[in-house]
């Protein structure tokens, strides 16, 4: 089981144009320079190892945030998730049981994120566009709240 998880909002999207699916929504552009400036903070604590992985959403807006924080955390292994943007938690909770990366970033939405925080830790925390929280998780699978960092303002 993982023993790290670090949990990320997408940024701030671009609202839907007609004919557009909310699938297909992008960052918008000062939502993208607000991540590029906070996410080197936000994750100076983050220490990836060989075996750490980043786990996103299929969607583009959080495609998009997925490849602004692997700029700064430099993580190999990349896998693209449509449960994260389904909201499939147990799906999520699977994963997180056979994986064997010792620390999993996960950028995706809400209600998703605030969710699985609750589920690991107990604990609710409202997470603004490029919100973050790490958890780490016990040899019997309990969460504890590391940091949360709020989002950045845009």
């Amino acid at each position: 089981m993982v023993r790290t998880v670090v949990l990320v909002r997408h940024g701030q999207a671009k609202g839907k144009k007609y004919g557009q699916t909310d699938f297909d929504r992008e960052l918008t552009k000062r939502g993208a320079a607000a991540l590029e400036t906070a996410f080197p903070k936000t994750f100076a604590h983050v220490m990836p190892t060989s075996s750490s992985e980043l786990w996103v959403s299929t969607a583009k807006r959080a495609l998009q945030t997925a490849e602004i924080a692997n700029k700064t955390l430099g993580i190999r292994l990349v896998r693209e998730f449509d449960y994260l943007y389904d909201q499939d938690y147990q799906s999520f909770m699977d994963e997180l049981a056979i994986s064997d990366a010792d620390l999993v970033v996960v950028v995706g939405h809400i209600p998703f994120m605030e969710d699985a925080c609750a589920m690991l830790t107990g604990s609710y925390m409202g997470f603004s566009t490029g919100a973050a929280a790490c958890i780490e998780i016990d040899d019997a699978g309990k969460g504890s709240l590391v940091w949360f960092e709020d989002g950045p303002e845009v």
